[in-house]
């Protein structure tokens, strides 16, 4: 089986593992959890974890009604989307089994395709999204090896079940110690590069940038090979998605010539990754290239105009640049297209101050405190005291 996505290779490993019975441990936090979102219902965090309390109960219906409402109200929610791209499985615990062997019954295949575009969707926004979701629908633990010459049972800790306890440095030290052994057997070039690929992916985790750089350096290596020696089919066999992964593992090692250069092939390769052109932007944005930085929001929104959260970037970026008026009216839509974004009339807010709009910012700051979840303290203190300043 050739994987072409993260996710779905993550899913395939897990698949080949013993299992142990799966599942989430039931929540008594429901009814805390719907209290607070009566306060707070504009709490992306908070729908998201009410969505797993309802899964943890079986509530599988309430649960994906909580995650639609998380990644609507924060569009880029990329742990809300892997959730959901779980979620079927969930459902029907045997669908994993149904999958691996070719037999997925017709009235799950729509299903089972919408999840993998929401599983993609979520590695694209992060493709360090934490994986502790996988609890919920896979379970795997120590393996039992056998016993020593005394009799002592030999048990061996699995580096999957630290990811999804979401003990990544356990996981990177196993996955570590796989490669030396790996590697003091044989060269470099046998080891499986799906091992590279946990190891790496778990390097990325806990922040070894030099380790999770040099994996995903040499699986992009090895799929460019794949695509040049097959000259009739050219199957990317992932070499794309190594590429965005090594983009953004040089983007937070402050590479950023490098990561722009592996951005922009990305995008050579699939005009629609757009979270390419968000990081570019993000880049120059720091770099304070005010134009460059425009133009990749710009085309992040061209690209996919469906995501208000981009209108909010690109609004953003027009008030760091001194293009105030742009900014208003960007955010302006932003705010039509999304009002449930408490984000967005703050920013807005802080433009409207800047251009002297007095009455206006008022109001858009008053929004943003009646929208605003409570964990957004600070920024509820702040726009507190600018009403007060626009008294």
């Amino acid at each position: 089986m050739v994987c072409r996505i993260p996710s779905i290779c993550i899913l395939a490993a897990f698949l080949s593992l013993p299992a142990y019975a799966q599942g989430l441990k039931p929540s008594d936090n429901i009814p805390q959890l719907e209290a607070q979102l009566q306060r707070d219902s504009n709490d992306a965090q908070l729908q998201y974890q009410l969505a797993i309390a309802y899964w943890s109960r079986k509530h599988f219906d309430e649960a994906q009604r909580s995650l639609l409402t998380a990644v609507s109200i924060e569009p880029r929610f990329a742990a809300a989307y892997l959730a959901l791209g779980y979620l079927p499985y969930g459902r029907r615990p045997q669908l994993m089994e149904d999958e691996a062997k070719g037999r997925v019954p017709p009235e799950w295949r729509d299903a089972l395709l919408e999840a993998a575009r929401l599983r993609r969707r979520a590695f694209l926004i992060n493709p360090l999204v934490d994986l502790q979701i996988l609890g919920a629908v896979i379970s795997v633990g120590p393996r039992f090896l056998g016993a020593d010459r005394n009799g002592h049972v030999i048990i061996a800790m699995d580096p999957f079940a630290a990811f999804v306890r979401g003990d990544y440095p356990l996981a990177y030290s196993i996955f570590s110690d796989w490669v030396s052994e790996r590697a003091a057997k044989a060269p470099r070039d046998s080891i499986p590069s799906g091992l590279l690929w946990y190891r790496g992916l778990s390097a990325g985790h806990v922040g070894v940038s030099d380790i999770a750089i040099g994996d995903f350096q040499t699986l992009l290596d090895r799929g460019l090979r794949a695509e040049r020696s097959d000259t009739v089919s050219r199957i990317p066999l992932m070499t794309n998605d190594f590429r965005y992964v090594l983009a953004m593992l040089e983007y937070r090692s402050r590479n950023f010539e490098q990561a722009i250069n592996l951005y922009k092939d990305a995008l050579a390769n699939d005009l629609g990754l757009f979270m390419a052109h968000v990081q570019m932007g993000k880049i120059y944005e720091e770099r304070k290239m005010w134009p460059e930085a425009i133009q990749h929001f710009q085309d992040a929104l061209g690209t996919n105009p469906d995501d208000p959260s981009l209108s909010l970037d690109l609004g953003v970026i027009y008030r760091e640049a001194g293009r105030l008026a742009e900014s208003e009216s960007t955010l302006v839509h932003a705010a039509e297209a999304n009002p449930r974004d408490s984000r967005v009339p703050f920013h807005l807010g802080l433009t409207l101050q800047q251009e002297g709009k007095r009455t206006e910012a008022r109001t858009a700051f008053q929004r943003f405190v009646s929208l605003a979840p409570s964990r957004y303290a600070v920024q509820i203190a702040d726009a507190k005291q600018r009403l007060v300043a626009l008294q």
